[in-house]
């Protein structure tokens, strides 16, 4: 199993995310922004090694933790997108992989 700690980005004022920061490997945040396509207070995710994905609140729980980490339930499993992608777990945020 490899652990890698994330980084929270958060939202700027107008509650879009630096797509500078949310694309660099261990990241996830939130987007606030009323205008983003019917996902506002969807969290993104990139996993450690680039993949990128939603998370859809249909299928993942995610609970903030009060030093503004998340743990996300199932699993994240970008290797459905990408053969070889990440599978693992966000937990308080930490990514470890399966």
């Amino acid at each position: 199993m490899i652990e890698m700690q994330g980084i929270r980005v958060w939202p700027d004022a107008d509650g879009w995310l630096d797509n500078k920061e949310i694309y660099k490997p261990a990241r996830y945040g939130r987007c606030t922004a009323e205008r983003a396509k019917g996902r506002v207070g969807w969290w993104q995710v990139t996993a450690p090694d680039g993949s990128v994905g939603c998370l859809n609140p249909n299928i993942h729980t995610v609970v903030e933790h009060d030093d503004g980490t998340i743990t996300v339930t199932p699993s994240l499993d970008f290797s459905k997108r990408k053969p070889g992608g990440w599978h693992g777990w966000l937990m308080r945020g930490v990514f470890r992989s399966v």
